[in-house]
């Protein structure tokens, strides 16, 4: 009598773990990655969190990594793929989260990898504050090795009321005139976990436009209750010559970069704070040129034609309409010198500039 009991309390047990709601769904975006999957879903199947589900969205990937993603599948419960028509990032990040079924929803971008104990760390702090949002920092990774450790700025931080929100989420726009900060404010999805049902009751989603983890986060930071920070950095961001779409150029890049900016200062309207956070977007419209002008400098184009996708920026609304009149003086050297070469249709100096500048990376990486 005495074991069959033990035995009914065994299979409920079991039952009930069987049936358990998963601890955190990753969404894997996946397109052009066969190089690289099997190190990224490797890296969350060790992670030391029990009971994650691991979520593949195949965006048409014309590679092998479609049928990458199915064998693994195969192999492991915790991993499902989803096929999809060609899309774009944020998309599929979206299909993702539609069929997550665990408490938290994680991002991690297929070309990179997770230490162990990160989703471990980010669910516990989660649960700890009951946080809608936690965040930690990352590692830039050059050729497997750490080039730089990046700390979550507000690390070791719980903000829980309206104003302490609001003024993280004024940083998500870009630097101020005179700010005495380098580094951008982190505005990627995949160094946190959003909770689930707070994405569904918020209907969070991603928008099909470029730098959507910046305006998913300002959505994002406007409806949550409690944000935590850890003081990890156990996301490893792949900083390796693979092919990305924010490290390569294309002709339309500049209309997407016009829309994503479009869309920012529509927000940054919006917001009670909308002169200082216009002062923010407009910051962050030049540092866009700049980056604009660096995937022209690395782009495989002749000299000729390099200046006149230059041309192009400077001509265009986006530059006219953000950037013209930007206080150059606030700016830091390199960036001024840049900056005011563009204003003043030097080109052939700002692009000379970006090519150095480029020289001086892959030197330090090296």
């Amino acid at each position: 009598m005495v074991g069959s009991r033990r035995a009914k309390i065994m299979v409920e047990n079991m039952s009930s773990q069987s049936s358990q709601r998963p601890t955190v769904s990753v969404v894997v975006p996946i397109y052009n990655v066969e190089r690289y999957l099997r190190t990224c879903v490797d890296s969350l199947r060790k992670q030391s969190l029990n009971n994650m589900e691991i979520i593949l969205v195949d965006d048409g990937s014309p590679d092998r990594s479609g049928i990458i993603a199915d064998e693994l599948a195969s192999r492991y419960d915790s991993v499902k793929v989803i096929h999809q028509k060609n899309a774009g990032l944020g998309p599929a990040r979206n299909t993702g989260i539609e069929h997550a079924t665990g408490e938290y929803v994680g991002f991690v971008d297929s070309d990179d990898w997770v230490d162990a104990n990160m989703f471990a760390d980010l669910y516990a702090a989660a649960k700890r504050n009951q946080a809608d949002i936690v965040f930690g920092g990352h590692k830039d990774m050059v050729n497997g090795n750490v080039n730089n450790v990046k700390p979550h700025p507000l690390a070791g931080k719980t903000l829980n009321t309206r104003t302490d929100i609001l003024s993280a989420r004024e940083r998500l726009f870009g630097h101020l005139p005179y700010d005495s900060e380098v580094e951008s404010f982190p505005m990627r999805v995949w160094t946190g976990i959003y909770r689930n049902d707070f994405l569904m009751k918020h209907a969070l989603r991603f928008k099909p436009i470029l730098s959507e983890d910046t305006i998913f986060n300002l959505s994002a930071y406007q409806c949550a209750q409690v944000i935590t920070f850890t003081d990890g950095t156990a996301y490893c961001y792949r900083m390796d010559d693979q092919p990305s779409i924010m490290r390569s150029f294309s002709s339309k890049k500049l209309n997407q970069y016009t829309a994503f900016l479009d869309e920012l200062f529509r927000i940054a309207e919006q917001d009670p704070q909308c002169e200082r956070c216009m002062l923010r977007a407009r910051r962050m419209a030049v540092d866009y040129c700049r980056l604009y002008v660096g995937l022209i400098a690395g782009a495989r184009l002749s000299w000729r034609q390099q200046l006149h996708e230059v041309r192009r920026l400077v001509s265009s609304d986006m530059f006219n309409r953000y950037c013209r009149d930007y206080p150059l003086d606030s700016l830091p050297t390199q960036q001024r010198l840049f900056h005011a070469a563009l204003m003043s249709n030097r080109l052939n100096e700002a692009l000379l500039l970006l090519h150095v500048r480029q020289l001086l990376k892959k030197r330090i990486w090296k």
